[in-house]
């Protein structure tokens, strides 16, 4: 996985956290939340899907860098 993720935070958020499509954004409160930018596009997707994500069609698994 490319993302440097504690495994506990990996394990809450699931599929997300290995996904290409999928962004870690944090609000001014330090509060972080994780967005599939395939909905910007995709109206299958959910911006902010409920975590940890289990399964999802559009899943694809970031290259390590």
């Amino acid at each position: 996985m490319a993302r440097n993720l504690e495994p506990a935070e990996a394990r809450r958020v699931g599929l997300c956290a290995s996904c290409r499509h999928a962004a870690r954004q944090e609000n001014p409160r330090g509060n972080s939340f994780w967005r599939c930018l395939r909905a910007d596009h995709d109206p299958r997707f959910a911006r902010y899907a409920p975590l940890p994500v289990q399964a999802c069609p559009g899943h694809e698994r970031m290259e390590d860098e």
